[in-house]
């Protein structure tokens, strides 16, 4: 007990020293050194022993990241750079730029050689067009054989439609980006990497999803190849049955067949690539109104001023001028993506009334069959979550106290009841939850009329004008 004063008296002194200026100095100082020993980089002599280390020579210096580059600072046009530059290997939107930080940096050029490309493609899909179409008009038209002509107009029409989106790409990303600086900022990292994260799960799940698809089709397609063998080759009677619309009119060689094969893997992705476009802006616009929704729910039953809600008003209209602009760019994109994927469901329903040749052709078909109509579900569920984050500012507004209630206020709650915020298909239909609803009884219906005129096709038939 006797230490307890000597004790209590060093700590009084230590506390009076804490306080005072010079102490205070001390620790400043003692804390910027620290920083400078924290962020101060690895000398040369360092990098070459690691790079000896490492078996790096040429005299190449190792690079180091900053902390900056692995952060999002949550916009759009940074969360789709990589689904962009993916697209551009596949002749589809040639905008220069998509991975830079700012959308100042984008660009479009007629010159640039990504359009080149993309142009060529276009010219090559033309002629295969031109190709089926005549082998369709000299042949039978069945409801099976108008199969290719459809898959491939709609390529040509999506391709011609995202070039033109592509024009307006740069001026569109800073219309958004502009937009999101005057909405309530992303408070942690997560909350900024979150929609970034979506779109590239959607990005890579739909991608690998239609890998297997076709891998599944090369499968059945040699499998079906090796019964229907024309020549003494596999290799060429692969490609007579995949590129038949080619070699209806030209004798074979193998830089048509090379040509053909690359078409089709193109058209494949393309093919899945528009419900993809479709599902990605659909995020991007349902996150900025959860945004939004997000800074309504954290004041939620407060009293706040007018100016609050006035602020709120003006960046949610900012939201659906945005929203009007992006669905004016990809409308048409959205309707040859709702069209198509209705088409070839109704199809692949009709032919699962047939008997299966082969376990190869059984998996393929209702593999093809289970991804096309999740496919579409997703296109529908996600385009329809739009609309929902738009009507779910309106939750809040009723839960305002009556003292705080003010004109603003009401001029929010009419704004948001009255508009119709959602997008569509070219303005024909808009997506919301009540289309899934409406598209599996319009599925249904036709299905039941092409039933009624179905005839049970034998699928081993070699003579058959196309491979189904």
């Amino acid at each position: 007990m006797r230490f307890l004063p000597k004790l209590e008296r060093k700590f009084r002194r230590w506390k009076k020293l804490k306080k005072s200026p010079l102490f205070r100095k001390l620790d400043i100082l003692c804390e910027s050194a620290r920083k400078r020993t924290f962020q101060q980089t690895p000398d040369a002599d360092y990098v070459k022993r690691l790079q000896t280390e490492y078996g790096e020579k040429g005299g190449k210096e190792l690079s180091y990241k900053r902390r900056e580059q692995f952060m999002y600072n949550g916009s759009f046009h940074e969360a789709v750079g990589s689904i962009l530059l993916t697209a551009q290997w596949f002749a589809m939107m040639p905008v220069r730029g998509v991975t830079a930080k700012h959308p100042s940096s984008l660009s479009f050029s007629w010159r640039n050689v990504r359009t080149c490309c993309c142009l060529l493609f276009i010219m090559s899909m033309l002629i295969n067009l031109s190709l089926t179409i005549y082998k369709v008009l000299n042949g039978s038209i069945t409801f099976n054989n108008v199969r290719p002509l459809i898959f491939k107009s709609c390529i040509c029409l999506v391709c011609g439609t995202a070039l033109n989106l592509a024009r307006k790409w740069p001026e569109l990303m800073m219309h958004w980006y502009e937009i999101e600086q005057d909405l309530p900022q992303y408070r942690t990292q997560r909350e900024k990497q979150r929609m970034a994260h979506s779109i590239k799960m959607v990005m890579f799940v739909g991608m690998m999803l239609s890998f297997a698809e076709h891998l599944l089709s090369m499968i059945s397609a040699i499998n079906y190849a090796s019964y229907c063998n024309k020549t003494d080759d596999p290799i060429r009677n692969f490609f007579l049955l995949t590129n038949d619309e080619i070699f209806y009119v030209f004798d074979y060689s193998t830089p048509l067949a090379l040509w053909g094969k690359l078409q089709n893997v193109y058209s494949t992705f393309i093919w899945n690539y528009m419900d993809i476009l479709v599902m990605i802006v659909s995020i991007g616009l349902a996150s900025k109104f959860r945004q939004l929704n997000d800074n309504l729910l954290k004041f939620k039953g407060m009293h706040m001023a007018p100016s609050y809600w006035s602020e709120r008003r003006v960046q949610y209209r900012n939201i659906c001028t945005l929203c009007s602009n992006m669905d004016n760019a990809i409308a048409l994109i959205t309707m040859v993506s709702f069209s198509n994927n209705l088409y070839f469901i109704c199809v692949q329903l009709l032919r699962s009334l047939n008997t299966m040749p082969s376990v190869a052709h059984t998996v393929y078909f209702y593999f093809s069959l289970i991804y096309l109509i999740g496919r579409t579900l997703a296109v529908s569920l996600y385009a329809a979550s739009v609309h929902d984050e738009s009507r779910r500012s309106l939750r809040y507004l009723r839960c305002v106290p009556k003292d705080s209630w003010c004109p603003e206020v009401k001029r929010f709650a009419e704004e948001i009841s009255s508009d119709m915020v959602a997008l569509s298909g070219m303005k024909f239909f808009h997506l919301t939850r009540k289309l899934v609803l409406s598209v599996a009884g319009t599925i249904v219906t036709y299905e039941l009329v092409l039933i009624q005129f179905h005839e049970d096709q034998d699928l081993w038939d070699c003579d058959q004008s196309s491979y189904s």
